[in-house]
């Protein structure tokens, strides 16, 4: 019984572990009748000391890949350089299809952006997706990690 409650108890632990592989730092969705799109910006526990931020953007339309990456603010334009990741994202969902891309967290950083602020995702195909981006708050919740 006590061994039972010992492997338990480890099991436990590793699972929760293992969920917080990753640190969420912003989401933002999309969604009406017929489309759906967000991305989420987290970041790699396991690498401390990388100065990467990865995005996971999320559409039910077929494309591809994402072509460019810009935030805009009023008359501002800033590109955001961007990685293809190689990881694989699973969803209960069939008609998601992921992107997982990285970002260095030192390009965003140095760049002078407003905290109110538009992402915009544009595809291979010429589809555009734009969503709310927060600056400030992901400044400041880069800074104090």
């Amino acid at each position: 019984m006590k061994t039972s409650i010992i492997i338990f108890f480890l099991l436990a632990l590793g699972k929760i572990s293992y969920g917080q592989l990753k640190q969420s730092i912003d989401y933002q969705y999309y969604r009406d009748d017929k489309s759906y799109y967000a991305f989420e910006l987290f970041k790699d526990i396991k690498n401390l000391e990388d100065n990467q931020l990865l995005i996971n953007f999320t559409s039910n339309t077929n494309f591809s890949k994402i072509d460019k990456i810009s935030i805009i603010s009023g008359a501002l334009e800033f590109k955001l350089k961007f990685k293809d990741r190689a990881d694989v994202v699973h969803s209960d969902n069939p008609e998601q299809k992921f992107y997982p891309i990285s970002i260095s967290k030192k390009d965003l950083m140095d760049k002078k952006i407003p905290c109110e602020a538009i992402i915009i995702f544009k595809m291979d195909n010429g589809t555009q997706f734009s969503l709310p981006f927060n600056a400030c708050s992901i400044k400041d919740f880069i800074a104090k990690n």
